[in-house]
């Protein structure tokens, strides 16, 4: 059975790095995000309780994933970064795991709606959003590059 928790302590935020640390250097993302090192070193940064949270997804003692939701610049709106699952877990329904208990914290924590940015290439993830309720918007901040595809939720 596959669990999904908050980090919290010290441990569970390395974990975090280590994973992030693996998204960074893929393809899609090598490149495209400049300060990679800087927030992974600030871990919990602007995940962090009680605005933010980083969620870890495990199975037998085995963390599979990871993803992260943090406040954005417009009241009620938060937005799902770092959502990574490992190349060897996949295909096993962890990023759908990942995904509705990301809205589930960001629901709890009061947000109304929820926005993300992927990668154009990323096709499968993308019919996992729409399929998850989430709609493409326009790009809804300029650090975005330009081939950048965006998508919303609303909480309610």
């Amino acid at each position: 059975m596959i669990t999904v928790h908050t980090a919290v302590t010290v441990d569970q935020i390395d974990i975090a790095r280590e994973l992030i640390r693996e998204y960074a250097a893929l393809p899609h993302v090598a490149g495209r995000w400049l300060d990679a090192e800087r927030e992974i070193a600030e871990l919990p940064g602007a995940y962090a309780p009680p605005r933010g949270a980083i969620l870890l997804a495990s199975q037998d003692g085995n963390v599979l994933g990871c993803g992260c939701l943090r406040p954005f610049d417009e009241p009620g709106v938060c937005e799902m970064k770092r959502l990574y699952v490992r190349p060897d877990t996949r295909r096993r329904g962890v990023g759908e795991i990942l995904i509705r208990a990301l809205v589930d914290e960001a629901s709890a924590l009061g947000y109304f709606t929820m926005k993300l940015d992927t990668a154009p290439e990323l096709t499968a993830a993308q019919s996992l959003y729409h399929r998850l309720g989430f709609t493409r918007i326009p790009h809804y901040h300029d650090r975005l590059l330009p081939d950048d595809v965006c998508f919303q939720r609303s909480l309610a």
